[in-house]
């Protein structure tokens, strides 16, 4: 056998790296990823507070519901904590514990009470009133119409 270099051809080099087009292809692929995660990262706060507000809606709505069932007055006591627990007394008083969310009675108020209370009749009225969930730099409002006993929670201060 002839080497390469006897019969006048030059070495074969070897090519190594990367295409413009593979390349490329990876930067989109992470361009894509980077686009889905970044939003999230900001958002934990305000999903927490909403998963807050949803349970203490739902938890409204089944005094709201037990009260008109049952025909009987039921109250439900919001009250902050670290930790959640719903339980049911022999007095008819449900209770709502938040997960690290402050309690402020309404909007317009600075009181910070240990307990909040919602009293919903037979008839589906209500005591009435508005509760407002402050988690980190984020607030939810919680209105009860004491005619109707409807409920409407909102987000305050989300972009």
């Amino acid at each position: 056998m002839l080497n390469n270099a006897k019969r006048g051809l030059q070495p074969r080099s070897k090519k190594t790296g990367f295409t413009l087009l593979e390349l490329l292809v990876v930067m989109a692929i992470l361009a894509m990823m980077v686009a889905l995660v970044i939003p999230r990262l900001g958002s934990s706060d305000v999903t927490m507070l909403k998963a807050q507000v949803r349970e203490a809606v739902a938890g409204l709505k089944y005094a709201r519901r037990s009260a008109i069932v049952e025909g009987k007055q039921t109250e439900i006591i919001f009250q902050t904590g670290k930790r959640e627990t719903t339980t049911k007394s022999a007095a008819t008083a449900e209770r709502w514990t938040s997960r690290g969310a402050t309690l402020q009675w309404s909007e317009d108020s600075n009181k910070k009470e240990a307990a909040y209370k919602f009293t919903f009749f037979p008839e589906g009225g209500s005591s009435g009133g508005e509760i407002i969930l402050i988690y980190l730099k984020h607030k939810a409002k919680i209105s009860v119409n004491p005619l109707t006993g409807k409920i409407e929670s909102e987000i305050l201060n989300e972009k």
